[in-house]
């Protein structure tokens, strides 16, 4: 179980730093407005994220009302997310689906805006999941017509109580649907204040588990990927990659980091500065991709 925040530009200017220090394990960042332009902090939030090696993901919050504006609306979230740097993006796309323009559709079409939104966003090779309260999934979700499996559930339950990031949400008041992720309270704090936007208050979520692929039978007629082994997460402070390579009991022979280089997407390599930076982050984070 992870601690997660949800931001957009009415957070402000937020301190990632910090946030991390005082226990923000991930991100779910609002990537576009209404306006269908980039959120105002949006640009600034992911690069803090990659920064300071926080994962995140994105979600945004639709107005669409027809599968043709949920397909055109998810086609520029892909657009933007393709171009630039996702290092550190972990938790998908999420399609934030609670506005009263869709209250007032069918189950049955909620479930087409649902399912066109999926289909582009994972036919451009991203991981979908769907965002709403936990009354709003009861009145207007049709589970048996949504092909989406991926579920993050808000339900408040502590009223407009403050609750700090450190502390846990009781378990006992989880939204059953809520199998990726539970947003428990609006009125989140940090021990000190981390942001100059809504009054310094933070959505705080719990993630269960990374957001999965799309279901199976959809994908069996493709052929089968070889699935990617990482090396164990480096844990300790050193930042040279053959101490941290050594004290994991990883042969840490140049011809040897050699290899994982060109496995990890680094051309070339002659045991630079940069290069190495690059091999001990992607260790400290658990995704070093092992050589054979």
């Amino acid at each position: 179980m992870r601690k997660l925040v949800d931001v957009s530009s009415y957070n402000g200017v937020v301190d990632w730093k910090k946030a991390k220090s005082y226990g923000c394990q991930g991100a779910i960042l609002k990537i576009v407005r209404k306006d269908l332009n980039r959120d105002k902090k949006f640009n600034e939030n992911f690069a803090a994220c990659n920064e300071n090696e926080i994962d995140w993901g994105v979600y945004n919050y639709s107005y669409a009302t027809t599968a043709t504006k949920a397909k055109s609306d998810m086609e520029l979230v892909c657009n933007i997310l393709d171009k630039i740097d996702k290092e550190c993006f972990t938790y998908g796309v999420w399609f934030d689906l609670e506005d009263k323009v869709q209250a007032s559709l069918s189950k049955a079409k909620i479930a087409e805006i649902i399912n066109a939104a999926q289909a582009v966003v994972e036919s451009r090779g991203y991981k979908f999941g769907v965002y709403t309260g936990m009354s709003y999934y009861n009145e207007h979700i049709d589970r048996k017509l949504v092909k989406c499996n991926n579920w993050w559930i808000a339900r408040y339950y502590n009223g407009n109580k403050r609750m700090q990031i450190a502390t846990n949400p009781n378990q006992e008041k989880k939204p059953a649907a809520a199998n990726v992720a539970w947003q428990y309270t609006s009125k989140g704090r940090f021990p000190k204040t981390i942001s100059n936007g809504n009054s310094g208050n933070f959505d705080l979520n719990v993630l269960y588990k990374e957001p999965g692929s799309k279901k199976v039978e959809e994908t069996k007629k493709t052929p089968a990927k070889t699935k990617t082994v990482y090396y164990p997460k480096y844990r300790g402070k050193s930042s040279s990659i053959v101490d941290a390579l050594k004290s994991l009991k990883i042969n840490s022979s140049k011809k040897n980091r050699e290899k994982i280089a060109t496995l990890n997407g680094i051309k070339n390599y002659k045991g630079s500065a940069s290069q190495n930076t690059k091999l001990i982050n992607l260790l400290k984070r658990g995704k070093l991709i092992k050589s054979k």
